[in-house]
């Protein structure tokens, strides 16, 4: 058993991994048949030669590489464990760049389990990507839960950078959802697709703690807006929480 968990944490065997993933992820992508919702809202800032922040929902994300179709660097937050190395090995077969670090929960972000997964460090890094003109993408939830409950790191970072936080998703009508934390989405090819863009939401820099949970519960409501809209385009039903009720 031991040698069969070697070679799965080899490099060999996870640079293998990464490498058929983001092949199917484009196979996905170009077979699919994807309708596009308020691209002006990337446009306006690739045209003003602008950064700003990709938030999406944990698990929902992996085409969304495919379909950032402009020139523009963009570089993505990937934990620093668990199945981060694999994701971060997809993001580079893809064609993106990875920060690597997570947030921390409310009220956590002191002890040493959070500061060890290089919270502050990857904020701090975000902050200097977009500083430098390179947009930054990240999920707005974060394990291990609960799943599409946006957390306060997004807000922060659009705090301290002064860059917008666009909400975007993107799905597949043909798909595999696991029965985890995350609803983690497998897309499925020659599938009609969608990929939907939120309006920008901005928080000011002097915002106080009252305004961040404000931009907080907009960011968590544009999100699951835009992703049951997705869902509706393919001619899925919309997303549920999990307190049963229909997430909009």
């Amino acid at each position: 058993m031991s040698r069969v968990k070697n070679i799965v944490k080899s490099e060999t065997f996870m640079d293998g991994v990464a490498f058929l993933a983001a092949l199917f992820i484009r196979f996905v992508r170009q077979t699919g048949r994807f309708e596009i919702r308020r691209s002006h809202v990337a446009a306006q800032f690739w045209a003003g030669d602008e950064p700003f922040i990709v938030a999406t929902w944990h698990g929902q994300n992996l085409l969304i590489p495919t379909l950032w179709h402009n020139w523009r660097e963009v570089r993505v937050l990937v934990s620093r464990h668990g199945d981060g190395q694999i994701i971060a090995k997809i993001m580079a077969n893809l064609g993106f760049g990875t920060i690597r670090g997570s947030g921390a929960p409310k009220g956590e972000h002191q002890r040493p389990k959070h500061r060890q997964k290089g919270g502050a460090s990857a904020l701090r890094a975000m902050i200097r990507a977009l500083g430098e003109n390179v947009s930054v993408g990240l999920t707005a939830d974060f394990p291990p839960g609960p799943g599409r409950r946006a957390g306060e790191g997004i807000v922060m970072l659009a705090r301290l950078s002064g860059r917008p936080i666009v909400p975007v998703a993107a799905t597949t009508r043909a798909r595999v959802q696991l029965n985890n934390w995350d609803r983690f989405t497998i897309n499925l090819p020659f599938s009609r697709g969608a990929l939907v863009l939120g309006d920008p939401i901005y928080v000011a820099r002097d915002a106080d703690e009252e305004a961040l949970e404000q931009a907080r519960q907009h960011v968590e409501e544009a999100l699951n807006a835009v992703t049951a809209e997705a869902d509706r385009i393919v001619g899925r039903a919309p997303a549920h929480n999990e307190a049963g009720a229909v997430v909009r």
